[in-house]
């Protein structure tokens, strides 16, 4: 049988989790060809003293624990464990699942020796979130002391025997060849902290010409949001809640940044073309419309300095302010370590001018802030600022596309139409030194 390394992501209040998830694959790969890595982000139960007395007679686990106090989060630990995996496949698993009987052969079934194929283990959940195509519905528990294990098995084994077939699809956990997740996906887009990374990376191994497949036969139990929203999140009660709000805003802002990375949200590969938004400040400034129009553009250009530097200051105050208070960073520990995340840098994308060139752009759109407040509402407006990339791409079917056009209070001057999206695809840059990362 192919050596996996199963890479396992844990925090804290998850010690009882991650053995819960050890013991299943003890139980049920035959794990003596298989490694484990496992990356402690953060830990309030000894996880890491314990771990290593878990593994005093095992060659096969190393173990890393994050001393920063303060977590690094997914995007990272699983470029990190995969990095100092040995073995030709790796697995990302969280913390809060249990694979099933036989994982691992029915998961090297489905990846078929095959670089150019990402498997993703079927989901069987819980009742706290709605149900979906790609996944199982059914509680064997909220927790591992309550767990139904053997009635897991058992359900899983019977659900082998449907012989159910692969489908198309993406999700954690996921696995691959080593050399597939470096050499063509490159990892993941260490901007987005609290979530949204998973959508950008289905982007981005689509575009890449990967299989994407989810095998049902190699499943696991997710107890769900462990890792991101803590052990109780589902629970009515006011911590639960306030954590849960902290998370809402986060994932407000990371739904943000990938539009201002794609120009879009969605799973599909669509073109995003140099787009920039000049706003003629001729009325009292509503700040808080210029900051959710700014995502959609490429540049949001304006002829007052101190609005420019409003906006400027806002941004950076949400993009940032959630996630690192979801993730409990202090301010000091962000401002020394914010430079090993990848962007967005607000100065470059929200300027001051007095003179828009609009032979300076592929696409210049000028506007004014009495237009823009009086008819945001407006169809036409709302469509072109949502949309402005999928507009903007029909007029390639036009012999000659160059020119100006006006749509609601838009006028718009097309000099070129280049898809820049493609330079998203150079995975390379995803990628980053984990040599300060040591495993035990």
């Amino acid at each position: 049988m192919t050596g996996i390394s199963f890479c396992i992501a844990t925090a804290k209040n998850e010690k009882d989790y991650t053995f819960s998830l050890l013991k299943s694959l003890e139980d049920n790969t035959k794990l003596s060809n298989h490694e484990i890595v496992i990356f402690i982000d953060s830990d309030n139960q000894n996880t890491y003293e314990a771990l290593l007395e878990y593994k005093k007679d095992k060659d096969n686990i190393i173990v890393h624990r994050n001393n920063t106090g303060f977590p690094i989060g997914s995007q990272r630990n699983v470029s990190i464990m995969f990095d100092k995996a040995s073995k030709d496949v790796v697995i990302y698993l969280q913390s809060d699942m249990v694979v099933c009987p036989d994982f691992d052969k029915h998961f090297l079934i489905a990846l078929d020796n095959n670089k150019n194929r990402v498997i993703s283990a079927a989901r069987i959940e819980p009742p706290l979130h709605p149900a979906s195509p790609e996944k199982i519905v059914k509680d064997f528990g909220l927790n591992p002391k309550d767990f139904k294990y053997k009635e897991f098995c058992k359900f899983t084994k019977d659900l082998q025997k449907e012989k159910r077939p692969l489908m198309d699809g993406h999700f954690a956990p996921f696995g691959c060849f080593k050399s597939t997740y470096f050499n063509v996906m490159g990892g993941f887009d260490t901007q987005f902290r609290c979530s949204r990374e998973d959508s950008d990376f289905i982007i981005r191994l689509k575009a890449a010409g990967l299989e994407t497949f989810q095998t049902w036969d190699a499943s696991v139990y997710h107890y769900t949001c462990v890792s991101s929203r803590g052990t109780n999140w589902y629970k009515k009660d006011s911590e639960a809640e306030i954590k849960n709000q902290w998370q809402g805003y986060a994932d407000r802002e990371e739904l943000k940044r990938f539009i201002r990375k794609w120009g879009y949200f969605g799973h599909e590969y669509r073109p995003k073309y140099d787009v920039n938004l000049f706003v003629d400040i001729n009325t009292a400034p509503n700040l808080g419309l210029l900051s959710s129009i700014e995502p959609y553009f490429n540049k949001i250009i304006v002829n007052e300095e101190a609005v420019s530097d409003a906006l400027i200051n806002l941004a950076n105050f949400d993009s940032y302010y959630y996630a690192n208070k979801r993730w409990g960073y202090t301010e000091e520990h962000w401002n020394n370590i914010r430079s090993k995340f990848m962007g967005p840098y607000f100065k470059d994308r929200i300027l001051f001018s007095n003179d828009f060139d609009t032979s300076k752009y592929d696409v210049s759109v000028i506007s004014d802030m009495y237009s823009l407040g009086k008819n945001h509402e407006d169809k036409a407006n709302q469509d072109f600022i949502t949309n402005s990339n999928t507009i903007l791409g029909s007029l390639l079917n036009n012999e000659i596309y160059k020119g100006k056009y006006t749509i609601g209070n838009f006028e718009i001057y097309v000099n070129n139409l280049e898809d820049i999206n493609k330079l998203h695809l150079n995975n390379k840059q995803y990628l980053f030194n984990t040599s300060e990362f040591s495993f035990k």
